[in-house]
Formats: structure tokens, sequence, C-alpha cells
């Protein structure tokens, strides 16, 4: 079984690097306890690099001892001006798998720029990213993710979003969605309500 992580290297500076390290120690301690030698510190070579990159680790867990591919690329982020709200019977995107088939299905089905996955009428995650939707006084992040992402529990803690429930039907109680990964820090790539389409 294979695991990814992408981490932000910024101006030669990995970001998060904790908060990648307890959802790895949580891989771990799940699949391999035995193993202790995944201490991304040491794996991750040090480079002074200006500039922006994303830099994804896979990782496989099938092997007596783990194995990681590090690739590392500059980074520009997506133009997303549209998103769809697509609806999703209930599966399993509670670590970070390299394998996304569910995710790759439902993205195929859209014809906007990305989607927002729903299931049982709860908004949950984008295809690769945490949403957190301003409603003209606060950040609001549901409460039922399909991943709970580094930037997401980083934000958590610092105050800057909240949970919350949040239906498909409450959507219009929101003035945009900002989507928030690894990445993507909070109001850096955002969509007004407008440009979600709902079928």
């Amino acid at each position: 079984m294979r695991f990814i992580e992408s981490i932000l290297l910024k101006d030669g500076e990995y970001k998060n690097l904790s908060y990648h390290q307890q959802r790895m120690d949580h891989v771990f301690e799940k699949f391999a306890p035995k193993n202790d030698a995944h201490n991304l510190s040491r794996i991750l070579p040090h480079l002074q690099m200006e500039g922006v990159f994303k830099v994804r680790i896979v990782y496989d867990m099938d092997s007596e001892d783990a194995e990681y591919d590090i690739e590392y690329s500059e980074y520009q982020p997506r133009k997303i001006n549209t998103l769809e709200v697509v609806h999703s019977p209930p599966f399993d995107y509670s670590m970070k798998y390299e394998n996304r088939t569910p995710i790759a299905k439902l993205l195929r089905s859209s014809q906007a720029d990305d989607i927002i996955i729903a299931m049982n009428g709860s908004i949950t995650d984008g295809s690769y990213f945490n949403l957190a939707f301003w409603n003209g006084n606060e950040w609001l992040t549901p409460d039922t993710p399909l991943l709970k992402g580094v930037r997401r529990t980083q934000l958590l803690a610092e105050g800057k979003i909240k949970e919350a429930p949040i239906r498909i039907s409450e959507l219009g109680a929101f003035e945009k969605v900002s989507l928030i990964n690894a990445m993507l820090d909070l109001s850096e790539v955002e969509v007004p309500l407008s440009a979600i389409l709902k079928r």
C-alpha cells in the first residue's frame, strides 16, 4: 500500500513539517508500528532553493522497510474558476493514499474546473483540497472532511477557521469558498458562491 505526502518548500524551507510528520506517524502506527525510520527531517534533503516548490513523497508500506520516492517540481496554483457539487457514495480517504480512484472518477464526471464532493447531503472536500467557506463573518470548514489536511489542521489550531456541519442546502449562506491544502493558504485561491454549480 502506497501513501503520499505533498510538502511546500519555499525558499529552502519545508513548511508545516510537524503536521506532515504527525500524519506520517499515524500511517506508520497503523500499518508498520515497529518501523520508526520515518523522520522527515532525516528523509528530506536540505536544499537551498529559491522559489516555491511542491515536494511529493511517495512511500510504500508493503515492504518490510518503507521506501521513499521524492520528487520536486516548481509550483504554480491551478486556475479554478468553477466548482461543481457532485454526490458520492461513502468511501474511505482518511489517509493520504496514492490510490485516488474514487476521487478521479468523480472528477471525470464533472465539466467544472474542479469538484466539491458531497456525501449523504453533507459537504466534504474537493478533489485535492479541503474547503473553507466565508459567511461574511468567519471561515467555516466542513466537519466531515474526507482527509484532515495539514493546512486545515494548522488553520484550526491557529483559530483562523472553525469546524461546522455544512449541508448542500446551506451553501446559500456563504459568499465564497477558499481552497486549502499543503500548497495553498487560506484566501490564496477563492471561488465565489455564484461559480459553484449544483446538479
